[in-house]
């Protein structure tokens, strides 16, 4: 839906914390799930790599949501090939959501991934498909939940915040 630019920056900001959050706590708990993490060690290790990945993630989540057009190819999506209108609430929402949620994820999924296996951990290139592809599906999944109840309420929020009514779309 069209928005102030303002408005548009403070809900990006809003939304991404719990997208950003929730990925990057996925992410991680696969991880060290993976690694071989001693049991009693697995909560630390997962809450130690969420907070170093959170804000990688968040900044990601960012420039994602400033600079890439995926809410208006989600909204393309949604009215185009699906044949939806925002009236249509939780389906056009649905809709919208599975191409801005496969954007922001996969984004977020190849560089955290790369950076985690890669450079903090030093493994091979050729190990980063391997590692992606096992939490890209589980991080999609956590991601469209997430985004698709929290983004909502984030444009509320920010259209208060910002004075920007919702317009009217009929």
């Amino acid at each position: 839906m069209p928005m102030k630019s303002k408005t548009k920056l403070v809900k990006v900001l809003l939304t991404n914390i719990m997208i950003a959050f929730a990925i990057s706590l996925v992410a991680s708990y696969i991880a060290i799930g993976q690694a071989g993490v001693p049991a009693e060690a697995v909560a630390p290790a997962t809450v130690f790599s969420t907070l170093k990945n959170f804000p990688m993630a968040y900044v990601i989540s960012f420039f994602i949501g400033m600079f890439i057009p995926c809410e208006q190819w989600g909204f393309g999506f949604a009215t185009g090939t699906c044949h939806l209108s925002p009236a249509d609430g939780l389906k056009f929402g649905a809709a919208l959501n599975l191409v801005v949620n496969t954007v922001y994820v996969a984004i977020n999924s190849v560089i955290l991934t790369y950076v985690n296996a890669c450079v903090f951990n030093g493994a091979p290139l050729a190990a980063f498909p391997a590692a992606w592809a096992s939490s890209i599906i589980q991080c999609w999944i956590v991601g469209y939940v997430v985004s698709l109840f929290w983004a909502p309420a984030c444009e509320k929020w920010a259209r208060q915040i910002c004075n920007d009514p919702v317009p009217d779309m009929h």
